[in-house]
């Protein structure tokens, strides 16, 4: 029976957690290993200096620990010191937000913690969920999802169920059949709560860029701000415009070793 490895950059009072594990559980065991507070736009980074306290979170029913430390951090101790025998699998997510074309899945925690898990030999899935701008502001301020309970909410759906079931039916079908060739990570962005008949794009990532992602705070420094200058580069449909359509987009992520020849003359 295989074990599935479940982090994220969202913390451990991500409200994703609970439905991955239990939909994880119809495929096999399950452990967990996720930073302690949030650790989003890590990228692949890891502690170098300090100490990574780690403390056990029994509440979640299966063998689950909280790590100061980032995604890829967890990873990495999850697989040489946390668990025995170690887990098969690295299921990076659910984020909250999207992690859809180059300049913001090069910063994603999500997908850092997915390549530690590639670069230690395992398949690794990365799986993303869109919200719209004044849901995902519920998860700024409250630390919560839509409730589809409420009226005024309603309309958003069961984010965190529907896509935490998707995410197992598509980890079954990469537990059957393996990841594409050469894929190293498997990026999933699902459009927001999804249905079994939710249709699945492939397509490549789409190649887009930020400008400024800080503001001024007023005493000579600067904080994050909400961003500007984002723009698209021209290209084949991607995985941000079949999120938007209301689509799950599905990228496989390698990279490529390349020799190329010099040219005939450098100009240094």
């Amino acid at each position: 029976m295989s074990c599935f490895l479940v982090v994220n950059d969202d913390g451990v009072e991500s409200p994703m957690l609970r439905p991955m594990v239990e939909q994880l559980g119809r495929l096999g065991d399950v452990c967990l290993a996720v930073p302690r507070y949030e650790q989003s736009w890590r990228g692949k980074a890891m502690t170098r200096f300090g100490r990574v306290a780690v403390e056990p979170r029994p509440e979640f029913g299966v063998p689950a620990f909280a790590v100061e430390g980032t995604p890829s951090d967890c990873v990495n101790l999850a697989l040489h010191h946390l668990f025995d025998p170690r887990p098969d699998f690295v299921i990076s997510g659910i984020n909250i937000g999207t992690n859809t074309g180059l300049a913001f899945v090069l910063n994603s925690g999500t997908i850092g913690a997915a390549l530690e898990g590639a670069l230690q030999g395992l398949p690794a899935l990365a799986f993303s969920a869109y919200l719209e701008p004044r849901h995902f502001a519920l998860w700024m301020t409250e630390k919560r999802l839509p409730d589809p309970r409420r009226e005024d909410e309603a309309h958003a759906g069961d984010i965190a169920q529907t896509c935490a079931e998707r995410m197992a039916d598509m980890t079954a079908a990469v537990l059957k059949q393996g990841l594409p060739p050469e894929a190293l990570v498997l990026n999933v962005n699902f459009p927001g709560a999804v249905t079994p008949q939710t249709p699945v794009r492939w397509v490549p990532l789409q190649d887009n860029r930020y400008g400024s992602l800080f503001k001024p705070d007023g005493n000579g420094g600067f904080v994050h701000g909400h961003g500007s200058g984002f723009r698209v580069i021209e290209g084949p449909v991607s995985d941000r415009e079949v999120v938007m359509k209301g689509e799950i987009s599905a990228t496989a992520l390698g990279l490529m070793s390349m020799s190329l020849e010099p040219p005939a003359s450098l100009p240094f």
